[in-house]
């Protein structure tokens, strides 16, 4: 017997039943959206179409189709991947992808386990599938084979031989494996892989999580932030932008994988700048929309970074990231340090000018100079791709402060504002006043934020969201370094926090010792030195 639907035609036995429409499993993912797709949408274009045929034989078996508009994001290997683990969550495992010729047209073969429970409440069991994906110019094609491997054997020798679709011309499919440029670089550059993270965003659509698109991204702290690019995380292509509804984040495996895609969250919950073109994202929910946290998996590998005052004309410098095309795998170029650019290639340093290469999935991802020491990330491209805009680190200062002090993601908190508002003051105790320096040159550094924090409250526990409950005093510095802080403090131990724009957050705990001795006016340090990034 055969299949035919919206241009896909494929054999199978008379020992199947349907095809009947059924729903798309709803994502595990932002669970708190309401509504579903209908089933078996088949007007008009495309738009979705899923059905599932079943067996008469065994129970168990099953083949469904998927049919729907060509993605917007043309990374397909990685869109069907997200598909997957969106469904199946954490009891998904993938065990093999390969690219099989049939009819002289690329099909992407799948085979994957899964864990799931026919009713709630039984033990779970683990079956097996086997997916072939491909496209056309304007339809994505999805075949899923589900049974015991043995049965799987059996339906895929009738199914996939006779699969065809209405056109052949389409993106060659590819299969998850590594794109790695493995020219010759420095070992050290290599330290930079697993801060290299690829950025998936997604919106819910018609009741489906559908990956919109992607970019890169570096880790820069050690409790899983992730710096990037706004225009990563954001949709720019209806008349009034938007965030997109989810980002998902996955980690370099190994020279010879597609990254691991591990977490999600939400650009709503993130830290922005747009002017700057910068984001600041955290994961703060598991593949099964479960709440998590990023300490859970282990380390967040860091980079050391390198100062803006030693980037030089002709320098080399390399960017990692992940591209839109192919199976998801890391890329590296390289090129030297051109000069700096202003926006619209006005005068100014907001941009470093590179001849290294950035595609449009690089944006966001970690640029590198020959010690593996991060420099900016990747941003954008002009004159067809030759000339790389790189946005140099010194100007995600603020962006990185939290990264260092530590932030917990907030529905609509996305606002970036390092200073506290409305801190109480206390009626009695010392006012503490001291100069705040660039510990390289000693010149004085202006508007540098300095914060006593409130007992109890270390550089663990820190959370820039709610500087209001955990500052105890403030003050900004003059032209002169010299801060004067607005609260008196009294007697106890308190941990220091200061920032300032192009510098290192520096955080003592436990650095502030006042007793009923102290002096009503006190300097507890006499200067403090700041490092430059």
């Amino acid at each position: 017997m055969q299949f035919e639907e919206h241009g896909l035609t494929f054999e199978h036995s008379t020992a199947w039943l349907g095809p009947d429409p059924t729903p798309v499993p709803a994502p595990r993912l932002l669970r708190e959206a309401e509504g579903g797709p209908a089933p078996g949408i088949t007007t008009g274009k495309t738009g979705l179409y899923h059905v599932e045929l079943t067996s008469t034989i065994d129970a168990q078996a099953k083949i469904e189709v998927l049919i729907d508009d060509l993605p917007r994001w043309s990374n397909y290997t990685m869109w069907l991947e997200l598909d997957r683990r969106t469904r199946w969550g954490e009891l998904y495992h993938l065990e093999s992808s390969m690219v099989r010729g049939i009819a002289e047209h690329d099909w992407l073969r799948t085979a994957y386990t899964y864990a799931h429970v026919a009713d709630k409440g039984d033990e779970p069991r683990v079956d097996h599938a086997i997916e072939y994906a491909t496209v056309d110019h304007d339809q994505i094609y999805v075949v899923t084979l589900f049974g015991t491997p043995g049965e799987l054997a059996r339906i895929e020798e009738v199914v996939a031989p006779s699969l065809r679709t209405k056109t052949q011309n389409g993106q060659a499919m590819v299969p998850q494996t590594s794109r790695l440029d493995i020219r010759k670089f420095p070992d050290s550059v290599s330290l930079a892989f697993d801060s290299t993270v690829m950025v998936i965003v997604a919106d819910l659509v018609d009741g489906k999580l559908r990956a919109r698109g992607g970019g890169s991204g570096v880790i820069v702290g050690r409790d899983g932030s992730i710096l990037t690019n706004y225009h990563v995380i954001s949709d720019n292509s209806e008349k009034e932008p938007r965030l997109h509804d989810l980002f998902i984040v996955a980690r370099y495996a190994s020279l010879d994988k597609a990254p691991r895609l591990q977490c999600a969250g939400k650009p709503s919950r993130s830290k922005l700048q747009p002017t700057l073109d910068l984001a600041l994202i955290k994961c703060d929910t598991d593949l099964d929309g479960r709440a998590w946290s990023p300490a859970s998996s282990g380390i967040w590998a860091t980079l050391a970074e390198a100062s803006q005052s030693n980037v030089t004309i002709g320098e080399r410098l390399w960017v990692l990231g992940y591209p839109d095309r192919g199976g998801g795998g890391l890329t590296l170029t390289e090129g030297a340090v051109e000069g700096w650019t202003g926006p619209d290639g006005t005068s100014g340093r907001d941009y470093i000018t590179t001849r290294a290469s950035i595609s449009s999935g690089s944006s966001g991802g970690p640029v590198v100079d020959d010690h593996g020491r991060l420099v900016g990330i990747a941003s954008a491209f002009r004159a067809n791709g030759k000339v790389g805009l790189v946005r140099p680190l010194q100007t995600a200062s603020q962006l990185l402060a939290y990264a260092a002090a530590g932030w917990t993601p907030l529905e609509n908190h996305t606002e970036v504002a390092l200073t506290p508002t409305s801190v109480e003051a206390a009626a009695e105790g010392v006012r503490i006043y001291t100069t705040i320096t660039d510990d390289a040159t000693e010149s004085p550094i202006r508007d540098a934020l300095v914060m006593v924090l409130r007992p109890g409250v270390s550089s663990s526990s820190i959370d820039l969201n709610r500087l209001d409950d955990q500052a105890i005093a403030w003050g900004r510095t003059n032209a002169n370094g010299e801060v004067r802080m607005k609260q008196l403090v009294p007697p106890g131990t308190y941990t220091v926090m200061v920032m300032a724009q192009g510098y290192e957050a520096l955080i003592g705990d436990s650095e502030l010792h006042l007793d009923t001795n102290t002096p009503p006016s006190f300097d507890p340090w006499g200067k403090i030195g700041l490092h430059s990034r």
